[in-house]
């Protein structure tokens, strides 16, 4: 097989991926897009690819290999199945869904037309999260006791003209829009989560959904954490995370998860032997890590899993629990109760 024809439904979003597909040598060919919107016409005239407002027409005349789904969540369960049910393994941006109804049902559809879904969890090729992941997984820093998440990134008023942001029903909130990768983050490297309970805040911008969500955390494991995020807080501490072992601690600030000037770091912490801490000898090792495109990783891994039939790196199964904990913190919010997995 040459190069997976892969096809882009959703280009508010989608236009990412598709430029990515467009522009660069990767093992893919951007072979068609579509979107109910006629003014992105103009974007496929650029990308030398063919446009649809009917994606469904477009499933019959292109036949892609794949396709990308980056139209709002309530709607994703649909378009994969119709994807896969033409053949196409589907790339679906996060959430998978907004149920794990939906989310059963992709599930089911893709064990039956023989089709792999990836889930966009896009972190997961971070190269400062894939390293924590090794070194974490290596033992080298002792047992894991807890982590702390900020996830500070202001968005501006444009950001809120789809009015599905703005409602719970929808999707909406900096939960499901932005903390999903958190809650994924979380998963892929202390484990599955056992219960939460969630603080909400709307203050800012008024809307059902909040802005701000103060978190805390335990996994099954027993790996207990805390974590902040907020679309309108000021970014002082950029994206950070730090997670916290016996012999030795971890900081990631920031690196690709979205580009920023600065905070592209990976720090590992340790301390030496003796009762008091002043006497202990603290050693601090700092990397800063080049930028990539973490979205961009995540196309060509799609086209991988086209092309040589590799499975994917976050599965439709590891997508629905990711949305499980990332609804379990929303309920928690709305209801003011611990909520268990």
């Amino acid at each position: 097989m040459g190069k997976a024809r892969i096809a882009v439904i959703g280009l508010n979003f989608g236009k990412k991926h598709a430029s990515y597909i467009a522009e660069n040598d990767i093992p893919g060919e951007l072979v068609a897009v579509s979107d109910l919107d006629e003014s992105y016409a103009s974007y496929a005239e650029g990308w030398s690819t063919v446009f649809y407002t009917d994606y469904k027409k477009m499933l019959e005349e292109v036949k892609p290999d794949g396709v990308i789904i980056a139209v709002p969540p309530k709607f994703h369960s649909i378009f994969a199945i119709e994807c896969m049910k033409q053949g196409a393994d589907v790339l679906v941006e996060k959430p998978i869904s907004l149920t794990s109804e939906e989310a059963d049902q992709m599930i089911k559809a893709a064990d039956q037309y023989r089709c792999q879904i990836l889930v966009g969890q896009h972190h997961r090729f971070d190269p400062s999260v894939c390293r924590a992941k090794r070194r974490i997984d290596s033992g080298e820093l002792g047992k894991l006791i807890g982590f702390h998440i900020y996830g500070t990134l202001p968005k501006p008023d444009w950001y809120y003209a789809q009015d599905y942001k703005k409602k719970r029903a929808a999707g909406g909130g900096t939960v499901a829009n932005n903390g999903i990768h958190d809650a994924d983050r979380i998963r892929y490297l202390f484990g599955d989560v056992e219960s939460v309970f969630a603080m909400k805040g709307n203050s800012l911008r008024g809307f059902e959904v909040e802005d701000t969500a103060a978190v805390a955390v335990r996994c099954k494991n027993g790996v207990v954490g805390t974590y902040y995020i907020s679309d309108g807080s000021h970014p002082l501490s950029e994206y950070t995370d730090c997670y916290f072992g016996e012999k030795g601690s971890i900081r990631l600030m920031s690196s690709s998860f979205y580009a920023q000037k600065s905070f592209h770091t990976y720090q590992e912490g340790y301390l030496g032997e003796g009762f008091d801490l002043w006497q202990r000898e603290g050693r601090i090792v700092t990397e800063r890590i080049p930028l990539q495109d973490n979205h961009g990783k995540e196309v060509e891994h799609f086209c991988d899993m086209i092309i040589n039939g590799v499975k994917p790196v976050t599965s439709a199964e590891e997508g629905k629990k990711s949305m499980e904990l990332m609804n379990a913190i929303i309920e928690s919010m709305d209801t003011g109760r611990v909520i268990r997995l």
